[in-house]
């Protein structure tokens, strides 16, 4: 299964974004499939549903800090590494979305009961959140 079809299944197992992306790329990080979906747990819904930082966007600077950090480097050095990759992924992510905050992205704010009962009831979690998580993917994968 590539990549981004394990992001896919794994979401549609009721993990949310951060996980989906964190779990699916654990293995290859060296840390336990529950392992990673416990660190993403907080992340789902734009930071525990607060429709903040999109939860693919997460789960997938996540994924850069744990496989591109550079013990070896001065803290200073290290965090440059990462800062850009991370604000490569970013680049990319809004080139393609025009935005990284979730509740810009679904067009609901997942911290009211009228936004869930919108994601729910226009199935925003398969028209706009897969479409995102499978973009975070491909993105990722070019980027790391």
């Amino acid at each position: 299964m590539d990549k981004t079809a394990k992001v896919i299944n794994c979401f549609k197992e009721r993990y949310n974004c951060s996980q989906a992306v964190l779990s699916s790329f654990s293995e290859e990080l060296g840390i336990d499939l529950k392992h990673a979906q416990k660190i993403a747990s907080a992340f789902g819904g734009g930071i525990a549903r607060n429709g903040e930082t999109c939860g693919a966007v997460t789960g997938a600077l996540m994924v850069i800090g744990l496989k591109h950090w550079k013990p070896e480097l001065n803290n200073d050095e290290a965090k440059m590494h990462i800062y850009n990759m991370s604000n490569r992924f970013m680049k990319e992510f809004k080139n393609r979305n025009n935005s990284v905050v979730c509740k810009e992205l679904l067009g609901c704010d997942l911290s009211t009961d009228e936004g869930r009962k919108k994601m729910k009831e226009e199935n925003l979690s398969e028209i706009i959140c897969e479409k995102l998580l499978r973009d975070a993917t491909e993105i990722l994968e070019k980027v790391v």
